[in-house]
């Protein structure tokens, strides 16, 4: 390779890291990911041989690529669930396409500037942010690596033709099947590409002598035109399968029709002017008249030219028919989802385009009619402006809630950004914001299903039990094999002890689907709430089988252990919990209350600070933190902890009880007493803050008011030993003073 190559494929691989190196600061987002990554259990687990034998048989996410899979799984055992080497490798496999794509270009073409500027447009062109910004897209840029490799493979069977060569090429297709199916459009762009730039077609031939030595061509791809057409069976029934096409009832096929045309021009006009780009572009079921003509002519024209033009400018056909015909898996006609259009679904016909730009303004430079340095910059112009544009649109991509919003921002009546956006909400504790999130989904599509699952977990959360189950019901009543509300049922109807109902809720979503994880989570905690403690340990045992690293039953088996005051047993749990996830501040804090239990003081206090350090505005950390300093003495910084969680949360009552003890001591009464008071307010049944405050009363002589909290103590606890003895002592007749 020569320097000049080596120079633009650096070229290409900074601009690469100026606009996606921002990502290794970004978190994971919760439309997909969870998918993906982050909820399953298979990934999560690493790559092993049964969890290849998974990739290859699962029908999660209704798709065939296992190589993606497995490569999320390669990336779980290298980075745990830190998002940055996720990202990295989206970042490392965008490069390397973008390297490999100049380098095709340029063997096949001989023409490097053209294929340096078409590289160097895939590289930035903003369209490309979702490939790569998204973790679950990881499937887009690790085919781009084998679409590429692949068209380097024929162009080298075409100068040397061979088994080999032609095995390799196959097989290069095959793994990209493997990583996406949207690239079984392959053996067409091969045809496409003997025409030009391989020269298999002699261009000056009359047409009919054109068209047979094309067909000829054919036959010898026939073998990939049959890899093909398995692919894409085995895609469809798996889509039938999912249910993934119910959608198409919706939208009739003259309208998908419709929108197919409108969005081949809609990714043109995006593709010069990328505005307005979103995670998701609600589908409007029929598009205008005038926008269908428009369009219609818009593509006829640029056809009619193209084919015109086919003997002189054969890019031209070339890089359209590219464009054209490897959107026809994505274009909608067979409607997967509900959504008109994808950024995402640009990544790999946008080259065809990029080829008609680079080619075209390279016969221009050439021709001498406008200066070459005006071409050139142009060209280094449009790439830096479509830069700064694709930073700033992998910005909106830093996590869940700038993304949503920006969505929110660009597209209207939008039910899927309105329920992520709820979700991330509630998650930050934001209930009555996330709630009406949801509602404002179901304004918009009343039978969205997530929306009303997410809130009755929401009423669920807020101990409305009853409106939670209207709304698990609801959701059953759209989509009746919806795991998730089937787990929110059986999980509500357990709180209210209809034990039974609760069981078949969760056999139900075991049935539908056993490999649901949630699900066997959830019936462990069942299990745990019934007391069969020998059953829940099956459950968690079960989802332990398919990841040995699930962090969250690891913590359920730890609670559960540290419940029954097996601290010793409960320890590793807790350790294997904090191997998966380092930077887990529960798992940290878990492990200090095992410790503490254990009188392993010092141990504990170093886990509650790191608790702290991972997640500072974590209450029970600074309570317990707190429980130790007091007692080794460390007043001031104990009393500086309990303040600091009653700051974080002003409804900790125990915070409020434990400072209340430490001003007791100090000789604060009032403060003291008002700090009980405040406990008391929050929970009036708070057994230890009655005593404490009793006997404090009692202490200051005001037994009088001391006796209405201890015989508030015995009607929560008839049987309390101390409020008994403490009433006996106020009760009991004073004792004469001898003369």
């Amino acid at each position: 390779m020569n320097h000049t190559k080596v120079w633009i494929c650096t070229g290409l691989v900074l601009c690469c890291v100026a606009i996606y190196g921002q990502t290794l600061a970004h978190d994971f987002i919760n439309y997909d990911d969870g998918l993906y990554v982050t909820d399953n259990p298979h990934v999560l687990a690493g790559l092993s041989w049964s969890n290849a034998g998974w990739a290859f048989t699962t029908e999660r996410a209704m798709y065939v690529h296992p190589l993606t899979w497995m490569s999320h799984m390669f990336d779980c055992d290298l980075y745990g669930l830190r998002p940055w080497g996720h990202h990295l490798t989206n970042l490392i496999f965008h490069a390397l396409g973008s390297v490999l794509l100049f380098l095709v270009l340029a063997r096949m073409t001989g023409g490097l500037w053209p294929s340096a500027l078409a590289a160097a447009l895939f590289a930035v062109h903003p369209l490309h942010v979702e490939s790569v910004a998204w973790i679950a897209e990881r499937k887009d840029v690790l085919s781009m690596v084998f679409w590429a490799g692949g068209l380097g493979a024929y162009a080298w069977y075409r100068r040397r033709p061979g088994v080999r060569r032609y095995l390799a090429t196959a097989l290069l297709f095959l793994a990209g099947y493997l990583s996406k199916p949207m690239v079984v459009t392959f053996p067409c762009v091969l045809l496409l590409l003997d025409y030009w730039p391989l020269g298999q077609v002699d261009r000056t031939a009359a047409l009919g002598a054109m068209a047979r030595k094309m067909a000829r061509l054919t036959v010898d791809k026939l073998p990939l035109v049959v890899l093909t057409a398995a692919m894409c069976a085995i895609t469809v029934v798996m889509q039938m399968r999912g249910k993934n096409l119910g959608f198409a009832n919706v939208v009739p096929l003259a309208d998908r029709c419709a929108n197919a045309v409108v969005v081949y021009v809609l990714y043109l006009v995006k593709t010069a002017w990328p505005f307005g780009l979103a995670l998701y572009y609600p589908h409007p079921i029929t598009r205008p008249a005038w926008q269908i003509a428009g369009a219609a002519v818009v593509l006829i024209v640029i056809t009619v030219v193209c084919v015109r033009e086919m003997r002189r400018r054969p890019w031209l056909i070339v890089g359209w028919f590219w464009y054209l015909g490897t959107l026809v898996p994505v274009i909608e006609i067979v409607q997967a989802g509900a959504f008109s259009h994808a950024d995402r679904y640009t990544y790999i016909p946008h080259i065809g385009i990029f080829i008609m730009v680079a080619w075209s303004l390279e016969e221009l430079r050439q021709s001498g009619r406008v200066s070459a340095k005006a071409v050139t910059g142009a060209a280094v112009l449009a790439v830096a402006c479509y830069t700064l544009v694709a930073v700033r649109q992998t910005s909106y991509w830093k996590n869940s809630e700038t993304l949503i919003r920006h969505a929110l921002t660009v597209t209207a009546d939008n039910p899927v950004a309105r329920n992520n956006l709820g979700a991330t909400l509630v998650a930050q504790g934001k209930y009555d914001a996330g709630r009406e999130q949801y509602e404002q989904a179901l304004r918009l599509d009343p039978r969205y299903v997530r929306s009303i699952d997410n809130l009755g977990a929401l009423l669920f959360e807020e101990g409305k039990t009853a409106e939670a189950m209207e709304k698990y019901r609801e959701a059953l009543a759209v989509k009746p094999e919806y795991v998730s509300a089937h787990v929110n049922l059986g999980r509500a109807l357990a709180k209210l002890d209809r034990y039974d109902e609760a069981e078949a809720q969760f056999a139900e979503a075991l049935r539908i689907d056993p490999e649901s994880v949630r699900a066997q989570y959830c019936l462990g905690q069942y299990w745990v709430g019934r007391g069969s403690l020998d059953k829940a340990l099956d459950a968690y045992e079960k989802v332990l089988k398919v990841n040995p690293r699930d962090k969250q039953v690891h913590m359920a088996l730890g609670e559960m252990l540290a419940d029954q005051g097996k601290f010793e047993q409960a320890l590793p749990y807790y350790s294997k919990a904090l191997e998966t996830d380092p930077y887990d501040a529960h798992a940290w804090y878990n492990l200090g209350a095992v410790l503490k239990g254990l009188n392993r003081i010092e141990e504990a206090e170093a886990h509650y600070r790191t608790a702290l350090r991972w997640k500072p505005d974590f209450p029970q950390a600074h309570n317990n933190l707190a429980e130790i300093l007091a007692k080794s003495g460390r007043v001031d910084e104990a009393m500086a902890h309990y303040r600091r969680a009653m700051e974080i949360d002003p409804r900790f009552a125990d915070a409020h009880n434990n400072l209340a003890s430490l001003l007791a001591t100090r000789g604060n009464s009032r403060e003291a007493l008002a700090e009980y008071q405040k406990a008391l307010e929050i929970r009036p049944d708070y057994v230890n803050a009655r005593l404490n405050t009793a006997n404090l009363l009692m202490q200051l002589g005001q037994r009088d008011q001391a006796l209405p909290h201890l015989r508030k103590v015995l009607e929560t606890d008839p049987a309390n030993k101390p409020a008994r003895e403490m009433i006996a002592e106020i009760e009991a007749p004073p004792v004469p003073r001898p003369q």
